[in-house]
């Protein structure tokens, strides 16, 4: 077995830590009832600051919506190539490890998805859309772009071998994910915290995608 770099499990470790404390410090830490319809909201000072400067902005809603389409499609394209190396090689062993390491990350950023979502709710989302109440931390938009888009940026990093090619990819990939962190952050339908802790649960599951990824 390939030894795996000190450094890779001390990141992966790290980020599991914050990210774990940061969801605490926002679920504990100065709560109050001042959420949509009264609900409580921590680090509420903060919160409700940064949403009043903000305000509320459709057009970056939609443009949160787009970017959020082109990283599902992404990972749609590379779930595909996934399974047409399946098919092809009639093998998951055969298929290549990092396709398989990628498509657990796929897995395990839904899991964690859902369960924020569905199970442990922290915050709402400041206003009401058309689904009424919608669990807001951590800003799911923000996490799967991360997830998808730096994770996207290793994969062409092993397939597209024209240098230039692969630098305008690149390029574009993080266009796609701060675009993505900027829209939802000024559209009003999340807190700063939903952002910066959708920002810690992506580079979680990264960090532990790279140290699975580095084991042989």
């Amino acid at each position: 077995m390939k030894s795996v770099p000190k450094e890779t499990v001390r990141t992966a470790l790290l980020m599991t830590v914050l990210a774990i404390a940061a969801t605490i410090i926002v679920a504990t830490v100065d709560v109050q009832p001042v959420g949509v319809e009264g609900t409580n909201l921590g680090l509420a000072t903060i919160n409700t600051g940064f949403f009043s400067r903000v305000g509320q902005s459709e057009t970056f809603f939609k443009i949160s919506k787009v970017a959020g389409y082109i990283c599902f499609a992404t990972a749609g394209g590379f779930g595909i190539f996934f399974l047409l190396q399946l098919i092809q090689r009639k093998s998951l062993s055969k298929v290549d490890r990092n396709l398989s390491v990628l498509m657990l990350l796929y897995i395990l950023t839904l899991s964690l998805y859902l369960l924020f979502d569905k199970v442990l709710i922290i915050n709402y989302r400041p206003i009401l859309r058309d689904k009424g109440l919608e669990s807001s931390y951590p800003s799911t938009h923000v996490m799967i772009a991360w997830v998808v888009m730096v994770s996207a940026i290793d994969q062409w990093s092993i397939y597209i071998k024209n240098e230039k090619t692969l630098t305008v990819v690149v390029i574009c990939s993080f266009a796609v994910m701060l675009v993505t962190i900027l829209a939802r952050a000024l559209s009003g339908v999340h807190w700063l915290t939903d952002i910066l802790g959708g920002i810690l649960m992506g580079d979680m599951l990264i960090a532990w995608y790279r140290y699975a990824a580095s084991r042989k």
